[in-house]
């Protein structure tokens, strides 16, 4: 609702003599200004246009009757239409003080760090100039808000030569202090226009008036903003909160699934695990049993023999023999413990235990491995170079026995922080699906892949699959540090 027009109902129009005298004082300001008088055209000191003495010394105007009435519409307007008060509080002292102008300007710092007073709200002839500014240490607003009482300028631009360029021009202006709820500078001012309009004590009086409705505005528009503020600020905490319950009631739902399917599948992986150390104990038996326990049995069957024989060159024969039993048992011992654990690894570094390893595993299953190993590598910690031996291993020997690819690709890589392994071949691949299930934890694809990928996560690696149809990628980083 527009309060305005029911203000302007209060306040006395001038009447018509009034203004005849104002077209006459126009055209006087505008016949001084064409014989250029001296005093308007030249610098000025402030002592020159700062005339506060004056305004006491000056007959008093008397009190305007509808004074009253104007202050009681403004309080109306305060409490139907609190940001229509400053601009109300203007228009009522051009009415009541006869003005040209009047404004309210508040110090804030400007983007540069320069202090400024700038110009929040205009009514009269100056209106145009709402928003803009004017230098808080050489401005009529910092000349009062530094005495801190009322203070009358005439025709301040001889001192303030930027206010030269403002038109109609200031031939008097009024300026009061005045404080906002959190202590901030600011002034109320009222601009004449006309040479024949002066200010006297009345005007401050009642500029006084509308200052203290200025400040209660003020504090009542910062009062309502901030509470506008807090209220929205509530309103955003509350969704955010019970957005944030949400999630994590969702997100601690999720991890109570991931924790299940973790559990179960370590309960699957451990009875895989025992089962397959049962499965290779057995094998590790029957291998030294049908191996190196045959050779022996052989071979002192043959040394036996030649105790028993009497002709030294059949003895020696049997001696023979025996030695190339013990020979090739000697061989399949030392395979074994390779297969178990690689002497190189321990003795030359992981760039020659993998180097062997491969070649050896190429001749046995057929399958055409390119292996990029930087020369450059040396030797890693240990828990780190038996990690990526094993992987190796692992991921070979899956190749060979499920994807059916003839060939297959090694890249190991070294920088400061992490050794990485790219092991990829060309073969059917791994199913969307049983990859996905396989990453978020739902289904093992087998205990070799799961041990490995379990080994590398406790060493605070990474673990990644990658497939389609024209292959599968593991990758693997390890820190090694």
């Amino acid at each position: 609702m527009d309060l305005l027009p029911q203000l302007r109902t209060f306040v006395k129009k001038p009447t018509h003599k009034r203004r005849s005298a104002r077209r006459a004082a126009r055209e006087s300001l505008r016949h001084l200004q064409r014989r250029s008088i001296p005093a308007l055209n030249h610098p000025a000191e402030l002592s020159d246009v700062l005339a506060t003495p004056k305004l006491l010394s000056r007959r008093r105007r008397p009190v305007a009757e509808n004074e009253n009435a104007v202050l009681r519409a403004l309080v109306r307007v305060m409490a139907q239409n609190p940001d229509g008060l400053v601009d109300a509080l203007l228009n009522a002292a051009l009415e009541l003080c006869d003005a040209g102008t009047a404004g309210l300007s508040v110090l804030e710092t400007a983007s540069d760090g320069e202090q400024i007073f700038r110009w929040t709200n205009v009514a009269g002839k100056l209106s145009q100039f709402v928003g803009g500014n004017t230098p808080a240490n050489f401005s009529p607003c910092g000349v009062t808000v530094k005495q801190d009482s009322p203070q009358l300028f005439l025709y301040p631009s001889r001192y303030f030569q930027y206010l030269a360029n403002v038109h109609p021009a200031i031939i008097e202006a009024l300026v009061l202090p005045v404080r906002m709820s959190d202590d901030t500078p600011c002034t109320i001012w009222i601009v004449s226009h006309d040479p024949k309009v002066h200010f006297d004590s009345e005007d401050v009086r009642i500029m006084a008036a509308l200052a203290d409705f200025a400040t209660s505005a003020l504090f009542l528009l910062r009062c309502r903003d901030r509470e506008k503020r807090d209220r929205a600020a509530a309103k955003s905490y509350a969704a955010e909160h019970r957005e944030t319950a949400a999630s994590q009631r969702d997100v601690q739902a999720s991890l109570e699934a991931e924790v299940r399917a973790r559990s179960l599948q370590l309960q699957v992986l451990s009875a895989r695990l025992i089962a397959n150390q049962d499965e290779e104990r057995r094998r590790l038996a029957r291998e030294l049993h049908d191996s190196a326990g045959q050779y022996l049995s052989a071979i002192l069957m043959q040394l036996a023999a030649a105790l028993r024989d009497s002709d030294p060159a059949a003895r020696n024969a049997k001696i023979s023999e025996a030695m190339e039993m013990a020979d090739r048992c000697n061989s399949e011992i030392r395979t074994i413990s390779y297969l178990l654990h690689p002497p190189l690894l321990d003795e030359l570094g992981l760039r020659s235990a993998i180097s062997m390893y491969v070649e050896g595993f190429a001749k046995r299953s057929g399958v055409q491995v390119d292996l990029q190993i930087p020369e450059s590598l040396g030797r890693l910690p240990i828990p780190v170079e038996t990690t990526l031996f094993r992987v190796v291993q692992q991921s070979l020997s899956n190749i060979y026995r499920h994807s059916g690819s003839t060939s297959a690709r090694i890249e190991i890589d070294l920088d400061a922080e992490n050794v990485t392994v790219n092991i990829s071949d060309q073969g059917s691949g791994i199913s969307a699906e049983t990859l996905e299930e396989f990453n978020t934890g739902k289904s093992l694809l087998g205990v070799g892949v799961a041990g490995m990928r379990e080994r590398i996560r406790d060493m605070k690696g990474r673990f990644d699959i990658s497939s389609n149809k024209n292959g599968t990628t593991i990758h693997v980083s390890l820190p090694v540090s």
